[in-house]
């Protein structure tokens, strides 16, 4: 443990799937004092038998001491920094338990999908007390309870809101580089947050709907076909809306999604699970951006309106 680079920094991670198992492991591992928090019993339990262990693409087993099923539980730690790593449609729930415990000292952090999440946390804690990460690797829990890491496509994002949050974000960028989770510190984050969003939207929810893999969409025509429609939308909309892409984002966005490989988005998984899926987070934002800016968005439109249609068919 390196104790000159973080001085025990403490962490409490929210949701220990695959995107917050692989962020608690890299910061254990860098000498953090970190709480894994995730109300399956099963899952925690795991971790703490087994440790967490990431495979395929990255090998690691990393022993886990600090643990607690209840956000409340949390409280107890005094900690430094709290990451949401839950789905996108759980936040509110998690910041209503956080807004009850939470020290004043402690600032909060989100890692997920979708857009506008970190607005949400800012608008209980400011600006000053918010971070935001965009994460560019990704994984799926296997029946072992081990976290099979299909890819990580360096670097991830870090941001503070407010000028207070900016020493938090330096030291925890620090921890994870320190553990070769290649992380950049930024002063504003809006492009690589709806660079994320728009690739998400563009494949998760047609994975979900066709129950394919990443690979198996897009080697069919008709699935490129449907994914590009999405993408233009979703472009126009960024633009729409401030965000410079850049002229070669689309050919960027097909290339990167073809290397997918056998990947299953979350959204398919839930979608498999009868769980909420993040759909209003990523299409139903863009839809929404998309009325503000009077530009139309039928494909997302129409794919918001399926994916939810199919989370509620056994309700």
């Amino acid at each position: 443990m390196n104790e000159s680079l973080n001085n025990r920094m403490k962490i409490g991670v929210i949701g220990m799937g695959p995107v917050g198992s692989i962020l608690a492991a890299h910061l254990l591992e860098s000498g953090a004092y970190v709480v894994s928090c995730d109300i399956s019993k099963t899952r925690i339990e795991s971790i703490k038998t087994n440790g967490i262990r990431l495979r395929h693409t990255m090998e690691k087993e990393i022993p886990v001491t600090n643990t607690c099923l209840a956000v409340v539980d949390l409280q107890e730690y005094d900690l430094d920094l709290v990451v949401i790593s839950v789905k996108a449609p759980y936040l509110k729930s998690v910041l209503a338990e956080l807004e009850e415990t939470l020290a004043e000292k402690t600032f909060v952090m989100s890692g997920q999908n979708g857009l506008d999440n970190e607005q949400t946390i800012a608008q209980i804690f400011g600006n000053d007390r918010t971070l935001r990460m965009v994460i560019n690797y990704a994984g799926n829990l296997d029946e072992n309870g081990d976290v099979q890491v299909t890819f990580f496509n360096p670097p991830n994002y870090i941001t503070a809101l407010g000028a207070k949050g900016t020493g938090i974000a330096s030291q925890l960028t620090e921890l994870l580089n320190a553990t070769s989770l290649e992380t950049v510190i930024l002063d504003d984050i809006r492009v690589q947050t709806w660079e994320k969003a728009i690739l998400n939207a563009a494949l998760s929810p047609v994975c979900a709907l066709s129950q394919r893999t990443m690979r198996g969409v897009m080697e069919t025509d008709w699935g490129v076909v449907l994914v590009k429609r999405l993408l233009i939308e979703s472009i126009a909309v960024a633009e729409a809306e401030g965000i410079d892409l850049g002229k070669e984002f689309m050919e960027h966005c097909i290339q990167y999604l073809k290397k997918g490989g056998h990947h299953k988005p979350s959204m398919l998984i839930d979608i498999e699970n009868n769980l909420p899926t993040e759909i209003d987070y990523l299409n139903g934002r863009i839809v929404e951006y998309g009325r503000k800016h009077s530009v139309p968005t039928p494909a997302n439109e129409t794919i918001t309106t399926l994916i939810n249609l199919l989370e509620r068919k056994s309700k």
